[in-house]
């Protein structure tokens, strides 16, 4: 029986899994479209800026609300009109007006500043007033409407009020108003809990489109001065063997950090000028290598402008010429870099020579990636979250990196 109970509770909560996640792609696909419209809307320089209160619109609604019986009372044609009359219109307007201040009474005060705050006790108490307030504001205008002239206000509250004269009242009035009273404040219970909760689910969404932002730009950062302190040193050691190249190695770090320096601060930077970053720094990399170096470097970019995330494949362009000197052979490293569609493929291949303190930690198909570049690299894949997918192994004695990116999101 238990384990029955469990089976039975574990699909339960499988199926209210299920149906969160659906509703939160829901929830997300809608917040995407009203940023969409909001986008156009601000693009639209033709609309005037007027400084409107947002409760200006929900006038306008309930003025819809309360105008819309006229046109079946007023119309003529229709049947109803010959049964209203001025007493019948006023009889049905009076209660909906006070029905309406109950309503926004609970809506905007009672509800979030009582029973969201765990006052029962006063929220029921002042609802209760609100409902003796009603039962007396009916017996008031019933009473003026219909009295005789000698009545006064004191016939009203000795004979009139919450008696059966006339047929006016009975024991279903109460219970009436309260079934309503009930109603309204069920309904601005439940408008006011799914109100808090896109709220609470459209800040937590921006809360995290801003920590995502700061970390991705806090790691961009990053890179620039841990790919510079490499390069510096590449630089120093060429000072003492070769003055004229490491000059020439200077020339090119100075054009090649004037490209990134004068990156403008944007999330995203064209495909083209990312490759071109990274063309450069190859290049100076390559002064290191003396002539045996096989290196190759290969693009496909059938849609050069299309916008990515700068310097996300540095790093591995950095890590396969690095790791590729071969101290007794020849070295090569080899970079594709292909777009087609909304994938952007890249793909290094190099001799795999790495430091004697980390050979220990590779394996044939596991690799355990080290160093500040390519964790920074793993922390922004983390962050780009399934648009990425990354993959490095090592085959027949050369090492294989594979970052595939999705563009369209």
């Amino acid at each position: 029986m238990k384990d029955n109970r469990r089976s039975i509770i574990g699909i339960i909560k499988g199926k209210v899994k299920r149906y969160r996640q659906k509703l939160a792609q829901l929830q997300e696909a809608q917040f995407q479209r009203q940023e969409r419209e909001l986008e156009a809307l601000l693009k639209d320089n033709s609309i005037k800026h007027y400084p409107i209160p947002s409760y200006v619109i929900a006038i306008f609604v309930w003025l819809f609300v309360l105008l819309f019986p006229l046109i079946l009372i007023l119309d003529p044609t229709m049947p109803m009109a010959d049964e209203f009359n001025f007493w019948s219109l006023v009889s049905y307007y009076v209660p909906l007006f006070a029905t309406m201040a109950v309503f926004f009474l609970n809506l905007r005060r009672l509800v979030p500043k009582l029973f969201f705050r765990k006052k029962y006790v006063s929220f029921i108490a002042i609802n209760a007033i609100l409902l003796f307030l009603a039962l007396l504001f009916r017996e008031t205008f019933i009473f003026l409407m219909t009295r005789d002239p000698g009545e006064t206000v004191h016939d009203f509250f000795k004979y009139y009020c919450f008696r059966g004269v006339r047929g006016h009242f009975s024991v279903w009035t109460p219970i009436t108003f309260f079934i309503i009273l009930a109603l309204v404040c069920f309904l601005c219970i439940v408008i006011g809990s799914v109100s808090r909760s896109i709220l609470r689910a459209f800040v937590a969404r921006e809360r995290g489109r801003i920590e995502m932002s700061y970390k991705v730009s806090f790691l961009k950062r990053q890179l620039s001065p841990h790919f510079l302190f490499n390069t510096l040193n590449n630089i120093t050691s060429l000072i003492r063997i070769d003055p004229t190249l490491a000059e020439k190695s200077m020339m090119q770090l100075s054009n090649l950090l004037r490209l990134m320096l004068y990156q403008p601060d944007d999330s995203k930077i064209s495909l083209k000028d990312d490759v071109d970053i990274l063309e450069k720094y190859a290049n100076l990399e390559r002064l290191r290598h003396d002539e045996t170096f096989d290196f190759k470097f290969e693009t496909h970019l059938e849609n050069p402008q299309i916008l990515v995330e700068p310097f996300l494949m540095m790093p591995l362009l950095e890590n396969a010429m690095k790791h590729c000197v071969n101290p007794n052979g020849k070295s090569f490293t080899h970079i594709k870099i292909l777009q087609t569609n909304d994938e952007l493929i890249f793909e290094s291949q190099n001799s795999n020579f790495p430091r004697k303190s980390s050979l220990q930690s590779k394996t044939e198909n596991n690799i355990k990636a080290g160093g500040l570049g390519l964790e920074i690299f793993k922390n922004r894949l983390k962050l780009l979250g399934d648009n990425v997918n990354y993959s490095s192994k090592i085959k027949d004695g050369v090492y294989v990196s594979e970052l595939r990116i999705q563009l369209k999101n």
